[in-house]
């Protein structure tokens, strides 16, 4: 079983996320870069075929699901550069959660489970703590290709509010606990390189924490924590 912990208790300042994000521009630029190869290559190809076969309907699907695939790289990197920058307002943590369990396409063969204490509203950005939500539930669906159970746990606990998502899925990979919040270091199953990374720092970026614990072949839990007074 592997335990992990990630955070500050106090919120960073913004000119510290900058020099971090500063000193990782390299790395991102070229994970960026390595993503977006694939997609614009497709695209590339299809339009060389198209030229021969116009009326191949293959062709036009495939120029559609390569625009895809690139927008998302592009969208989960303004979700990790943006992270920090919070619109702070008073709300519920449970209208955040049910944002993001709206956008979420759980299949038939995996059980959903939610256990949602009365809360406090307190300040947050609702939209990036959905955010947070969506990317850790979406990661846990991932997991679970054969099916199983995502678990949501929400409970006051004292001076925070604390979040727990898990799976029954495969687990985390041993040499991949060091990295998965490392940008494009971990390319977990379906990742784009940096979900996680993008969910650490909006966790941090509110004064949070964010743990998790794993062992392979029986799931994955992230415990995320955020503070009532920010």
């Amino acid at each position: 079983m592997g335990l992990a912990c990630e955070g500050k208790k106090d919120s960073l300042g913004s000119g510290e996320f900058e020099r971090r994000l500063i000193e990782e521009m390299g790395q991102i630029s070229s994970g960026l870069a390595h993503d977006l190869r694939s997609p614009l290559q497709t695209i590339q190809n299809a339009l060389f075929l198209l030229e021969r076969s116009p009326e191949n309907p293959l062709f036009y699907e495939m120029i559609k699901l390569s625009l895809r695939q690139a927008t998302d790289i592009l969208d989960n990197f303004r979700d990790y550069y943006k992270g920090h920058q919070l619109k702070p307002v008073e709300a519920d943590l449970v209208k955040p959660y049910e944002m993001a369990a709206a956008e979420l396409q759980v299949p038939e063969n995996v059980k959903m489970v939610a256990q949602i204490e009365e809360l406090p509203s307190f300040i947050m950005d609702p939209s990036k703590v959905a955010l947070v939500f969506k990317k850790l539930m979406q990661n846990a669906l991932d997991a679970m290709p054969d099916g199983g159970e995502l678990g949501v746990r929400i409970r006051d606990a004292g001076d925070f509010i604390e979040v727990q998502i898990s799976d029954t899925g495969c687990g985390i990979r041993e040499d991949l606990r060091d990295v998965i919040y490392v940008p494009f270091m971990s390319r977990l199953k379906n990742g784009k390189g940096l979900g996680l990374p993008a969910v650490k720092r909006i966790v941090e970026a509110h004064g949070g924490t964010i743990c998790y614990v794993t062992e392979l072949g029986k799931g994955t839990t992230f415990t995320f924590t955020l503070p009532k007074r920010n």
